[in-house]
């Protein structure tokens, strides 16, 4: 299927029952991007993502998690917005397909978040960091994208995600 996809969308029959198991579709993209050769979040932002996701203010958190994604080259920052925007849409449907943003984000946040590097040590100590940064981005997508940068963040108490829940005004 990865040798039909390279040749063209116009040679795919997208009737054929093949591409219709969504399995197959996820892994195939999660395929596309592990052999990126530039990360989405890139090689030199990455140990700047997972600090910045260890902040311990929540609010400095979201903020510097931001700044972040609006710092990468433009196209992976317009992939990263039309990504998470699709992975938003399908935890929107997670009663129905069971992909709440936790579920999405440990499929897909290993693959997103990473170094080129095959690093054991940084695979195992920042997978919890993967997760969090990607179930985050698929939560807060409309904040994290959104055109107007003046949208404030507003405490409303505790929560399981984050040391605090942000609601936007």
């Amino acid at each position: 299927m990865q040798e039909e996809l390279n040749k063209g969308v116009t040679e795919i029959d997208i009737h054929d029952d093949k591409w219709r198991d969504l399995n197959v579709i996820s892994s195939l993209l999660k395929s596309f991007f592990r052999k990126l050769p530039e990360p989405l979040f890139t090689n030199d932002k990455y140990a700047d993502f997972i600090d910045a996701n260890r902040k311990e203010d929540p609010v400095e958190r979201l903020k510097t998690l931001k700044r972040l994604i609006r710092d990468l080259p433009e196209h992976h920052y317009e992939t990263l917005k039309f990504l998470s925007a699709h992975l938003k849409t399908v935890a929107e449907n997670s009663e129905k397909n069971k992909m709440e943003p936790r579920n999405l984000a440990i499929v897909f946040g290993p693959t997103l978040v990473r170094t080129s590097e095959d690093n054991m040590t940084h695979m195992v100590t920042h997978m919890p960091d993967q997760y969090k940064i990607v179930e985050t981005l698929i939560q807060k997508h409309d904040w994290f994208f959104a055109e107007d940068d003046e949208e404030p963040l507003v405490s409303t108490g505790p929560s399981k995600f984050l040391d605090s829940t942000f609601l936007l005004v």
